[in-house]
């Protein structure tokens, strides 16, 4: 996208279901075995963490994509809205890492075939929603350049490009899928950690996934900082390679890789009381920090690129540590409400067909005023959300999970 208003700003972020009974039951029976053994034997069983579900991780999607809304609403209000992709990307980093890492003890292998499947039963049918109402809405009303602000868009969403489309300045001015950026640097991920685990799982080498966890965060930060320090001086040309494209954004990702791997082999469990006090109050110290983000640190600045993005990514951290480990406390009972849990579960349906809902339904267009047009744009956005929840995506993953048990 060109310079100008400022770009979009968040990833619908997913996570991906329990296995079938049939299936968890027989992965959990060997553990039951060795529980028993070890009972027998006067020793205790060896703590395997168990994703389930966790209602404040799901939950905190509710709450940036609310961000998202109002700062899209006008480009104004919360001008920090970025940062919900540093929880985001945190976060998918964590739930990615933590079920491949399940899968490769409980079966001693990952199938990539299983993992790509279960993605794209997921991700595929709301982005193909999305695409097909917008070819719907162009063949009833006129949209200028419509060749790329609809279709390029909808070829770059699809076949996951649309971040390198946008950090190399490609994309249109108010593309109606610019959003998508995001949700193609998170494939792109997919598919290079996924090979990742499957090699270090391979190998039996557990050290090598943190191995490459560290070394993807490291390069990742590095390569933002000799791109924004390699060019003779910072403008907005500079500002989007940085911004938008996988490479240089990755380390948020990688975080959250290696958040997941430490939980996956036990060391975010059972903490000491007083390691506990110390995570709450770095949680509260984290969540007031990205809230001050959120008031005061808008696009398009050096300051975002070489110091914002990596605090906010150890903040988000932090505060995924505390809904790991302190599942029971204060915030993240109120962060897994259910009205909370329901809107994240919604939040990639959301976060796809809200910019079109917005770039079609604006204040200028209707006549009306911001208000009434605010609440015919969400409750739209919220239909054609609920609509697919309960009509394609839980079917999917229904019948994703009875393939599964057979």
């Amino acid at each position: 996208m060109g310079e100008g208003v400022p770009p979009l700003v968040a990833a619908g972020v997913v996570a991906e279901e329990a296995p079938a009974p049939v299936a968890a039951l027989a992965a959990a029976q060997p553990e039951t075995e060795v529980a028993v053994a070890d009972a027998e034997a006067g020793t205790e069983a060896p703590y395997r963490f168990r994703l389930g579900n966790r209602p404040p991780l799901t939950g905190i999607r509710a709450l940036a994509l609310f961000t998202v809304l109002t700062y899209h609403s006008n480009f104004k209000t919360l001008p920090g809205t970025w940062v919900a992709l540093q929880v985001f990307f945190v976060l998918s980093g964590f739930l990615i890492t933590a079920m491949l890492a399940g899968e490769g003890m409980r079966n001693g292998r990952i199938s990539l075939k299983g993992f790509y499947a279960r993605r794209g039963v997921r991700l595929v049918p709301p982005l193909a929603l999305t695409v097909g109402l917008l070819a719907i809405y162009a063949s009833f009303v006129h949209v200028a350049d419509a060749s790329q602000r609809i279709w390029g868009d909808s070829a770059a969403a699809m076949f996951y490009y649309a971040d390198y489309r946008q950090a190399f300045g490609h994309a249109p001015f108010f593309g109606y899928l610019a959003q998508t950026w995001s949700l193609s640097v998170e494939e792109q991920f997919y598919i290079i950690w996924s090979v990742l685990m499957v090699l270090a799982v391979a190998m039996h080498r557990r050290r090598l996934a943190y191995g490459f966890a560290i070394a993807g965060l490291v390069l990742s930060a590095a390569d933002r900082l000799w791109l924004i320090y390699g060019a003779p001086h910072f403008n907005g040309a500079v500002f989007g390679r940085t911004y938008y494209a996988f490479d240089s954004r990755a380390d948020a990702l990688f975080l959250g890789c290696l958040l997941g791997l430490l939980a996956a082999d036990g060391h975010l469990h059972q903490w000491r009381r007083w390691s506990v006090r110390l995570l709450t109050a770095a949680a509260i110290g984290s969540a007031a920090f990205l809230v001050w983000i959120l008031l005061y640190a808008p696009l398009f600045t050096e300051n975002l690129a070489v110091w914002w993005l990596p605090t906010t990514t150890i903040a988000s951290g932090v505060i995924l540590t505390y809904f790991v480990i302190c599942p029971e406390g204060i915030g993240s009972r109120f962060v897994g409400i259910g009205l909370f849990v329901f809107i994240g579960d919604l939040s990639y349906t959301v976060y796809l067909v809200h910019f079109p809902v917005y770039l079609a339904l604006g204040p200028g267009g209707t006549g009306w005023g911001f208000w009434p047009t605010e609440l015919v744009r969400l409750a739209i956005i919220f239909a054609i959300a609920i609509a697919s929840w309960f009509c394609i995506e839980k079917p999917l993953m229904r019948w994703r999970q009875r393939s599964a048990a057979r």
